[in-house]
């Protein structure tokens, strides 16, 4: 008798328990059991939900016995496209997560159903893993996140390229400077450029003057950038790229306009005017003019005359100067001069401090207003000394500093 009792709880056990694991859910009220509290209303508060409730995400994705979908749907979910639509009855769900009465554990109810006559709203989406997309719904009242069900992704289908006629360059071009003086050298770099279909071969480029007539030409195999001379006329500058099939670029793409600056004179007029101090006591006001000869952007030579009339001091006598100076320019605006100078009086020419001399003259100094090919002044500091008194420089040396007027 037992035995049977037993036998009769023991079917009755298996029977029950196979009937709640595939047992299905029919839906007919949201907000019951919510994963979430208050009620979605937007997607930001949707993304909110996920990132606040992160474990629990997770948890409920594991229970599911979908986790490898976790990590697709957290990442995924801020670009994916939300549509908020309203399901209607019989809407059915593999699976949807939820917590009972709002509390306690994460709970995963399967094979759900929507078996009310009201639709409810709620956001869906696809969430991409593997070569599948899963579609997921939410609830705005609840939050529930569940899952609808999943389709491959079609592969995307492979469009043989058609047969197309050769492609001409496509040209991209800079240039160094659009203005330069005349012989300049500019940079013309087309390195930007592309040919679709082959390679570029060779590159023309042509200077044109304002009525279109070529003042400069240059032609280049094999690269795409090249130094050239600026014309003296030059208005225009006009790239041409020719390619492995004998295609030429179209012309405007590369135009430029630039402007060719007169070659400055190398020549131009200078005058200095300063003061200077012999430590024997005397002290000069000098004043000079005279030329400047550019030799190129750093060095020139400057040839000066003036006067040096002592102001006062029990020594010396004022003195006709002829200086000839070598200069070299730095940093823009710096400059070093160094050369010979003749210190000439009508003094005595037994005292050092009073006799004529051939002098070295050392300076320094910087442009302090103005622009290098403008008119400019420049402040300096001289010292200049006899060659047989260089080791008496601390009685006979002269010390100035004076301002310098290039015009």
């Amino acid at each position: 008798m037992n035995r049977t009792i037993m036998s009769v709880i023991t079917v009755a056990m298996l029977v029950l328990g196979l009937s709640t694991a595939n047992a299905s859910t029919t839906l007919m009220e949201i907000g019951r059991s919510p994963f979430h509290q208050p009620p979605l209303t937007t997607v930001d508060s949707l993304l909110a939900m996920v990132q606040d409730k992160d474990q629990d995400v997770k948890t409920g994705f594991e229970k599911a016995g979908r986790p490898e979908l976790y990590e697709p749907f957290v990442s995924q979910l801020k670009t994916t496209e939300i549509q908020t639509v309203d399901f209607q009855k019989g809407s059915w769900f593999e699976w949807m997560v939820f917590k009972k009465k709002g509390q306690g554990a994460v709970r995963v109810a399967k094979d759900v159903t929507w078996a009310n006559d009201k639709s409810f709203p709620g956001f869906k989406f696809d969430i991409d893993h593997e070569g599948n997309s899963y579609t997921f719904a939410i609830p705005l009242g609840c939050g529930n996140i569940a899952l609808m069900g999943m389709y491959p992704i079609p592969a995307a289908a492979v469009v043989p390229p058609p047969v197309a006629a050769n492609q001409a360059p496509r040209c991209g071009m800079t240039v160094s400077s659009n203005s330069a003086k005349c012989g300049e050298m500019i940079t013309v770099d087309a390195s930007g450029s592309t040919d679709a279909d082959g390679t570029i071969e060779k590159m023309t480029i042509v200077f044109m003057d304002d009525q279109g007539t070529v003042v400069g030409e240059k032609v280049v195999d094999g690269a795409l950038v090249a130094d050239v001379a600026m014309p003296c006329d030059a208005t225009r500058l006009k790239v041409t790229l020719t390619d492995d099939n004998g295609e030429n670029s179209v012309q405007d793409e590369c135009t430029v306009a630039v402007a060719a600056a007169a070659t400055a004179s190398p020549i131009r007029f200078i005058a200095d005017l300063g003061f200077s101090h012999q430590l024997d006591p005397a002290n000069y006001i000098f004043g000079r003019v005279g030329l400047e000869y550019k030799i190129n952007e750093q060095f020139a030579i400057l040839g000066l005359i003036g006067g040096a009339p002592q102001v006062h001091g029990r020594d010396g006598e004022s003195a006709l100067l002829i200086d000839v100076l070598g200069e070299y320019s730095f940093g823009s605006r710096y400059f070093i001069d160094l050369g010979l100078g003749g210190w000439i009086t009508d003094g005595d020419d037994d005292l050092p401090t009073e006799n004529s001399q051939l002098d070295l003259v050392a300076g320094v100094g910087a442009r302090v207003y103005g622009e290098p090919e403008d008119f400019n002044a420049s402040l300096f500091i001289e010292v200049r000394s006899a060659f047989d008194e260089l080791d008496e420089m601390d009685e006979y040396g002269r010390f100035g500093a004076g301002v310098r007027f290039r015009f």
